[in-house]
């Protein structure tokens, strides 16, 4: 319920239109079109409201309305925040690992892929990081509903291997192992998707984990390329516990920490 304690007679105007609206997110654009009158009329009111506690800026000529709620402890899911932002985009790494239940870490973090340029912003409790990929790589995703709302987040194969692809997004290899480990994971599509990545090095480091627990990799061996040998671990520290032949890998972790979990 808005009250209008604090509010100007036009504060008050604007926050009854938000909230009987139903907009969560809005732009200055929406809010003189509603009222009819310029965006330069409304800039220094929305600016108050923020100042005050009733608007959230997300970014410039974009904002988030806070309900009263808020006072008790509230957040806006982010995934909906990230859906506002973006046209080309895609929840992943290892933010779509936990959305799927394949890690127990909970990501401070919300790493979206993207085609697009953005910059990494703050909202909330959340950091929201912005990677930018190549259009050829922009695959595997699907629309998932929450809060009644369609937000676009990697399939759990592709989140997989979007990880793989930049393990500085995964929380660590050993998530990533243990994602590949999952029953309800299709290797096949796994494999496909690593393939149609065009990454050589990932593949590498794919077909070893899935040789590590006992999943089937064939068909990746004929993509591995003819490239010199590379680390498993692109994070971990570059020591040689043994070289793998067949991958053309340095393994710089032991299996027994890889196998933690």
């Amino acid at each position: 319920m808005i009250t209008a304690r604090s509010l100007s007679k036009r504060e008050y105007e604007i926050m009854v239109e938000v909230a009987r609206s139903d907009m969560s997110i809005f732009t200055i654009r929406q809010i003189s079109a509603m009222f009819k009158k310029s965006k330069k009329e409304f800039w220094p009111i929305l600016h108050r409201l923020v100042r005050k506690g009733w608007l959230e800026r997300i970014e410039k000529g974009k904002y988030m309305h806070v309900p009263f709620k808020a006072k008790e402890g509230w957040l806006e899911h982010p995934y909906l925040i990230v859906a506002k932002l973006l046209k080309n985009y895609y929840i992943s790494y290892r933010a779509a690992l936990s959305y799927y239940g394949l890690t127990e870490q909970l990501p401070h973090y919300v790493y979206v892929a993207t085609t697009q340029r953005k910059r990494e912003k703050v909202i909330q409790d959340y950091t929201l990081k912005f990677i930018r990929m190549k259009p050829d790589k922009f695959f595997g995703y699907k629309t998932e509903m929450i809060d009644g709302q369609e937000v676009m987040v990697a399939e759990s194969e592709k989140a997989i291997i979007d990880c793989l692809d930049h393990e500085e997004y995964s929380g660590s290899i050993v998530e990533i192992v243990k994602a590949i480990n999952e029953t309800r994971i299709s290797h096949a599509k796994l494999k496909k998707y690593a393939i149609r990545m065009g990454n050589s090095s990932l593949i590498r480091r794919l077909g070893y984990l899935m040789d590590m627990v006992g999943k089937n990799s064939s068909g990746l061996e004929k993509h591995i390329g003819t490239f010199r040998e590379i680390y498993l671990s692109t994070l971990f520290p570059k020591k040689n516990f043994g070289v793998d032949k067949k991958w053309k890998l340095i393994i710089n972790l032991k299996k027994e920490d890889l196998l933690r979990w």
